[in-house]
């Protein structure tokens, strides 16, 4: 009996301990994309952190016709101010035996004024996963 109340305050710390790093890793922002799932660090501001995740799918192109990229904002005529992220992608049932999922991850650079939507991505890793059955 006597154990057990001396293991009840180092057992109920850890416990804080390990719910505030999981709180500290939470992603600002997820998309998913038939059957992709692209996760991005949450010190990244939800609107950028939907920039970068809209760039890795494809969806932001830059044309002539169709403003969706502003590479070069008003406040960004000295220069951008950039920041540097990660991203990791996953892509469910990629392969078709076990580990079926990949994983690949992404260097962001990306400009943090919000009038410059300015992102380049370079793959760091890729690699196969078990997180499908």
């Amino acid at each position: 009996m006597k154990t057990q109340k001396i293991l009840r305050k180092p057992l109920a710390i850890l416990m804080a301990v390990c719910m505030l790093f999981q709180l500290v890793g939470t992603v600002s922002a997820v998309g998913a994309v038939s059957g992709t799932e692209i996760v991005i660090p949450a010190d990244v501001e939800a609107q950028k952190a939907q920039q970068i995740i809209n760039a890795i799918n494809g969806e932001l192109t830059i044309s002539r016709y169709e403003d969706t990229i502003s590479t070069l904002g008003l406040a960004c005529i000295f220069g951008h101010s950039m920041a540097q992220t990660t991203a990791r992608e996953t892509n469910h049932r990629y392969y078709a035996t076990a580990p079926r999922c990949r994983q690949v991850t992404y260097k962001v650079d990306y400009c943090t004024r919000s009038s410059c939507n300015y992102i380049t991505y370079t793959q760091t890793t890729a690699i196969a996963v078990y997180c499908c059955s």
